[in-house]
């Protein structure tokens, strides 16, 4: 009974003071309550994805750091967890949800999807802002839409990135393959730092038939780089199916973008193996002492409550919306103390279809969100017109996990693993900053960016076989067989035999069933064009109203097109006559004589070799002035007016002479010809497009003849235009070089002129065999393979071109060209003369003057003697 009563009484007491007790606690937890405002964040994630997973535990983890570090605050964030399931219908559903259930001050968006867009136009309306761990590209700019907060590169700068890479490995083009979706599809339009072969678009969900179909299109190109660009669902089945067509292997180029590099530790290990090779980019996160603890702290706590975590690393979106939660909780803390006030607001809006509650406060919470500044486990943290754009990019390689291989940033460009012990970087797109790369197939070989996968190339050839020396083709009648030689055909054999790698193709003559040219050359090439040919070799002519069709390589002959002409008749006993016209004779002769007089005039007084009879005189005259031709006189000169004039005079002989020779070595060699009459002929190639080429050398009136062969340009400047034949050949340099080989003693070349672009070498456009071709030429040309090729083909030694003025023929030399010389001579020829004259007339004045002194002096004396002789008679 005692125990009984003792147990009664025992459970009495603890009754009444669990009575007591509770009304006092639970008005504690009440003032607690009503001392701390809460902000309500909602936050929407796929909860059964690996992002969804790393991002709630990262911002429980968040709240948890702060508020034990900020204990003193009047503000606590409560977050109110939705689950999307990953799709966009239920994202905007279960935003809505949450603005009719709580008093929002924001939402945060853990997934990429169209419905970020409408959130944000959400946003725009309740006033609130809207934080999209994702950035959604370019469409959604703060400007359009002020309550979007986003997280992440934007489309320019990882176009800037993708440009940065391809040119790093010198890529000429590369394919973009995204997903045609609103966050994918903003990257084309940015895209303009390298040229794009192609760009292929992926439906959000295909089936893998279409992705092999694409592929296979894909694969049937020659380029090999391709840039993905789409999300990690559908890049893991792009790569799946790649895998399996080959296209991951050596020759090949893979470039991914954060969109799927950030989620590799998340993709399945299939698809992990299935990238070996890929090279990518993703956000460069410093590493820091409190980014390891909060690693191995977020592993610790999640290593019992997910043992899926335990396989995988800290995801950067999961330090994101870390550091985020600490902008968002700091900002809430600053409104609470600057707009105690505006916290407790709250707007009804009628959606139609429900209302929902918003706060007052939004516009103030977002500006103070945007002012925010901190380091934090990411590095700075700071937002930029509305984004969170990391610093700096790193670039990894997938191979047995992920290589760091260097980083990339707008100011610097690709910066190699040492940068921080070199600041002076400059801005650099070389590979050469970039660690060893292991391509697709484990090769370090840099791909070269496009493969002919094998193929054989049908080379079209013209059947031309007038210049036979150039390009020939000839059928065996019993074997059919088809032989292609000639100049050209050696080039491209050389040029493809010096590539690194091997290329197949067949020669096809461009030939009709009579084994003619089945067309003009502008046909020949338009064959490539519609891509009956992949390419063509011969004697293809570089014109720019070709370029919009085809591709060339650069010239593997001499540029442009010449006139050839007979050379002079070299029998003409008075050629050297020709080089001065016969008013320039006239007047040099009538010089010579001027000079001989002017210095015989002033010589004969003072200078005994000047004297003597008539007829020596008048020899000397002559003699003297004709031998400065040959500067052969002899006689010495006393006056100095004589010696200025002959100084003069020997310099203008000089100029005539110079003159004179190089006029007369001209004619000489080139015949001269003025095709300017009615009655010229001028000959061509069959087939040339002669009238550019005409224009440019002048021509005028020309009455043109085509012809095929070299033996017929020799047969029809040997009758001339009166005989049925022509007084010119026009063609280009080749086939000129051809003629002038066979018959280089009797034609030259008059005038060139560089109107055409010589011979290339035709590919489609954007064909990559033209670049390597046009380097192989280079090389043959620089190491003179070239030119002894030609010497092999054309049967020259050397260069049968003569140095003449390209614009204009050697003429003669005629009175205008010298008229300064003679004025100049002239002058000086007549001031000695009238100084010479000055001088003489003055010594007879002086010397008459000196006569009539002494004749006063005679006067004086005789009148003295006679006064003398007076006075003394008058004295005496």
């Amino acid at each position: 009974m005692d125990f009984a009563r003792k147990a009664k009484w025992t459970f009495f007491v603890v009754t009444t003071l669990f009575s007591l007790v509770q009304p006092l606690s639970a008005n504690h937890t009440s003032i607690n309550d009503t001392a701390i405002e809460m902000i309500h964040v909602g936050l929407i994630l796929d909860a059964q994805s690996w992002v969804g997973k790393i991002v709630d535990s990262c911002i429980s983890m968040a709240i948890s750091d702060f508020y034990s570090r900020n204990c003193h605050y009047q503000t606590k964030l409560v977050v109110h967890t939705r689950d999307s399931g990953g799709d966009p219908l239920l994202l905007l559903s279960q935003a809505l949800v949450l603005l009719e259930n709580f008093k929002l001050d924001a939402i945060i968006v853990a997934e990429n999807s169209a419905g970020v867009k409408i959130l944000a136009e959400l946003g725009s309306r309740v006033k609130i802002p809207i934080i999209s761990l994702f950035a959604a590209g370019l469409s959604l700019s703060s400007f359009e839409y002020p309550h979007l907060i986003q997280i992440g590169e934007d489309e320019s700068s990882r176009a800037k990135a993708i440009a940065a890479i391809v040119e790093a490995f010198s890529w000429r083009s590369a394919i973009l393959i995204y997903e045609d979706n609103d966050s994918a599809r903003p990257i084309l339009s940015s895209v303009t730092g390298f040229r794009l072969d192609q760009h292929v678009a992926l439906l959000t969900s295909p089936t893998d038939e279409e992705i092999v179909e694409q592929l296979m299109k894909l694969r049937s190109l020659q380029m090999t780089v391709y840039v993905v660009h789409m999300s990690p669902i559908l890049a893991s089945r792009l790569f799946l199916n790649a895998k399996q067509l080959g296209m991951m292997t050596q020759g090949y180029a893979w470039i991914t973008t954060d969109m799927i590099t950030n989620f590799m530790n998340s993709m399945d290990p299939s698809v992990f193996e299935s990238m070996q090779g890929v090279v990518g980019f993703k956000p460069h996160i410093p590493a820091s002492k409190e980014l390891r603890r909060f690693a191995i702290r977020w592993r610790s706590k999640n290593l019992n409550e997910n043992k899926n975590l335990e396989e995988m690393e800290m995801n950067v979106y999961g330090i994101w919306s870390y550091d985020m939660v600490w902008a968002v909780a700091t900002a809430a803390e600053r409104v609470m103390t600057r707009h105690p006030h505006i916290l407790h607001q709250e707007t009804r809006l009628n959606m139609n279809f429900t209302t929902i509650r918003s706060s007052e406060s939004g516009l103030v919470f977002m500006d103070e969100i945007l002012q925010s500044r901190f380091k934090g486990i990411s590095g700075g943290f700071q937002l930029t017109n509305g984004r969170l754009i990391p610093k700096e990019l790193q670039i990894v390689n997938v191979f047995k996990g992920e290589r760091i291989i260097g980083y990339w940033n707008p100011g610097n460009g690709i910066t190699s693993l040492m940068k921080q012990e070199n600041h002076n970087e400059t801005n650099s797109t070389s590979s050469s900053k970039l660690e060893s790369v292991i391509w697709p197939g484990g090769t370090m070989n840099i791909p070269k960016g496009w493969s002919l996968h094998g193929k054989r190339l049908r080379i079209g050839v013209p059947a031309n076989n007038g210049f036979r020396e150039i390009i020939s083709v000839t059928r065996d009648p019993r074997t059919n067989e088809t032989t292609v030689t000639g100049y050209c055909v050696y080039v491209f054999k050389e040029a493809v035999q010096s590539l690194g790698y091997e290329v197949h193709y067949d020669f096809i003559p461009f030939e009709d069933a009579n084994g003619q040219m089945a067309g003009t050359y502008n046909d020949l090439i338009l064959q490539v064009y519609y891509k009956n040919y992949d390419a063509v070799m011969g004697d293809t002519t570089i014109l720019a109203s070709r370029f919009p069709y085809v591709d060339f390589t650069m010239p593997f002959t001499d540029i442009g097109v010449g006139t050839v002409v007979p050379k002079i008749n070299k029998k003409s006993i008075w050629i050297f006559l020709m080089p001065l016209s016969g008013d320039l004779w006239i007047t040099t002769a009538a010089f010579f004589i001027l000079t001989g007089l002017v210095i015989w005039f002033i010589e004969r007084p003072i200078n005994e070799e000047f004297q003597g009879s008539l007829c020596e005189q008048i020899g000397m005259i002559f003699w003297y002035s004709f031998s400065t031709l040959v500067f052969a006189n002899k006689e010495k000169l006393l006056s100095h007016l004589s010696k200025f004039v002959v100084i003069i005079w020997v310099f203008v002989v000089l100029i005539i002479t110079s003159s004179y020779t190089a006029t007369l070595a001209s004619m000489l060699t080139v015949q001269q010809i003025e095709l300017n009459l009615k009655q010229d002929y001028v000959g061509y190639h069959y087939g040339f497009l002669l009238s550019r080429a005409v224009s440019n050398l002048n021509f005028k009136n020309p009455r043109l003849k085509p012809y095929k062969s070299a033996e017929e340009y020799a047969d029809a400047l040997g009758r001339g235009s009166n005989n049925g034949g022509v007084s010119a050949i026009v063609d280009e340099i080749p086939y000129l070089k051809v003629f002038l080989a066979k018959y280089p003693s009797d034609y030259t070349i008059s005038k060139s002129n560089t109107t055409t672009g010589g011979f290339g070498f035709v590919f489609p456009k954007g064909s990559p065999l033209v670049q390597d071709i046009s380097s192989a030429i280079m090389r043959l040309r620089e190491e003179e393979k070239l030119q002894l090729m030609e010497n092999k083909w054309f049967r020259s030694t050397k260069s049968i071109f003569t140095d003449q003025d390209t614009r204009s023929n050697p003429s003669r030399l005629n009175l205008h060209s010298f008229g300064g010389l003679f004025l100049v001579t002239g002058i000086s020829s007549t001031s000695a003369l009238l100084l010479c004259l000055f001088q003489k007339t003055r010594a007879i004045i002086i010397r008459k003057f000196k006569f009539f002194l002494n004749s006063v002096d005679s006067v004086k004396d005789y009148l003295k003697v006679r006064y003398i002789t007076t006075l003394t008679i008058l004295f005496n």
